[in-house]
């Protein structure tokens, strides 16, 4: 294990997260990885390189874009960060709670603002469990109920909470 500043570890963490599951810029995410990155997806699979886990990503964030990241908490312990997360579905009801499943992630930082290695594991059965009630939701809902700012309103407290939890949520 090499040894990184935490100080700079926790940057390119920062650096990454809002890139990708903040701002949900999944083409600029991947530069945050190194060019031979060894990506496990516990779910879809192993990829090496950037040009592999670019082509994933983007296909996957195109059709799975009603799912959006919200961190709870990170690690920092050497070169690795370890981060709890959910995914959520937006509730077409606003008197309803999201539809979330949980995720677990571990990155292993290479140095100069890069992550050599992620490894993601998720909720699978949750996932099924909130599509499914997301889904029914929606159908009888008549729609995603995110018409009229209801979807630029619950993206900025999304992003507003990611951002908190950047800033405060680290275990250490």
């Amino acid at each position: 294990m090499t040894s990184f500043p935490d100080e700079e570890v926790v940057a390119a963490f920062k650096a990454i997260w809002t890139t990708g599951s903040t701002n949900e810029d999944w083409t600029a995410w991947v530069d945050h990885l190194t060019p031979d990155v060894d990506y496990v997806e516990r779910v879809f699979g192993r990829m090496s390189g950037r040009d592999e886990v670019r082509a994933w990503i983007t296909s996957l964030m195109a059709v799975r874009f009603d799912v959006h990241a919200v961190l709870n908490w990170y690690i920092v312990a050497g070169d690795r960060v370890v981060l709890d997360m959910e995914n959520r579905y937006y509730h077409p009801d606003p008197s309803q709670p999201h539809l979330d499943f949980g995720g677990v992630s571990i990155l292993t930082y290479a140095g100069d603002g890069l992550f050599g290695r992620e490894e993601d594991y998720w909720d699978q059965a949750g996932a099924k469990t909130a599509y499914i009630a997301w889904d029914a939701a929606c159908r009888a809902w008549g729609s995603k109920g995110l018409e009229d700012g209801r979807l630029e309103q619950l993206e900025k407290q999304r992003i507003a909470d990611n951002l908190a939890t950047l800033e405060t949520g680290r275990v250490t």
